[in-house]
């Protein structure tokens, strides 16, 4: 049986549960430190915030020529 992971929202960014069988503590009522320490090993990032922005010129490098005089 295939389930959804659970999500966690923390600081503004989204973040998948690496197992279902962890417990989710609430992290607004934690420590920050011991909040990211929570989140980094019960966790990977995802969404939006947590990524590099999409380059629209990529894989175009093939196509595009430069001369040098």
């Amino acid at each position: 049986m295939n389930q959804k992971k659970h999500t966690v929202e923390f600081d503004g960014k989204t973040y998948k549960v690496k197992s279902n069988k962890v417990d989710i503590p609430n992290l607004t009522k934690m420590n920050r430190f011991d909040a990211l320490q929570w989140l980094i090993k019960n966790t990977y990032a995802t969404g939006r915030g947590t990524r590099t922005k999409h380059n629209p010129l990529a894989g175009l490098g093939g196509a595009i020529a430069l001369k040098v005089k």
